[in-house]
C-alpha cells in the first residue's frame, strides 16, 4: 500500500511540476572499479537557498574510498568542487550541499552563495542539470542527471 501511495504522489508532482530533484537512473561509467557513485542529486526549486541543493556520493562497495583529488563538476564544467581530503567509508553516503556551511561527517558544503545545479529554464527548455564524479585521475565514474 505504501509503495501504491509513493507512485501515486510522484506521479502527481511529475504532472504538475513540483518535483525539483532528479529521479533520474545514476550512471555508473563503464570500466570503472570504483565503488563509489553519485547517488542522488537536488536542483532546487524557486525560492530556496544553496544550501537547500545538493548532491549525494555513495559507497556501495566493502572498503572506503579515499576521495582526495576527486572532483564534482555539473554539465559544462561551469562548476567544479575538489575534495581536499574525504574517505567515504564503505556502505555510507556524503551530501556535498552548494551553499556555506560547517561540514561534518556526512554533509560537506561547497562554499558559494549562488546556485550550482541548473533547474528548469522555461525559456530555454532545458530540464536539470547533470553531476559528474571524476577520480583523482581524471576519470569519469559516474554521473546522474537532475
Amino acid at each position: 500500500m505504501k509503495n501504491r501511495l509513493a507512485v501515486a504522489i510522484v506521479v502527481m508532482c511529475l504532472l504538475l511540476g513540483t518535483v525539483p530533484f532528479a529521479f533520474g537512473a545514476t550512471e555508473k561509467i563503464s570500466g570503472s572499479s570504483s565503488s563509489a557513485y553519485v547517488s542522488a542529486l537536488y536542483v532546487g526549486a524557486t525560492g530556496e537557498k544553496p544550501n537547500q541543493e545538493y548532491v549525494k556520493l555513495t559507497n556501495g562497495g566493502k572498503t572506503s574510498v579515499n576521495l582526495k583529488g576527486w572532483k564534482i563538476k555539473d554539465e559544462g564544467a561551469k562548476h567544479t568542487y575538489i575534495f581536499s581530503s574525504y574517505t567515504l567509508k564503505s556502505k555510507s553516503t556524503v551530501t556535498l550541499r552548494s551553499g556555506i556551511g560547517k561540514s561534518s561527517g556526512s554533509t560537506l558544503y561547497w562554499g558559494k552563495n549562488i546556485f550550482i545545479w541548473n533547474n528548469h529554464d522555461p525559456k530555454h527548455k532545458e530540464y536539470g542539470d547533470t553531476a559528474y564524479l571524476w577520480n583523482a585521475q581524471g576519470k569519469l565514474v559516474s554521473s546522474k542527471k537532475g
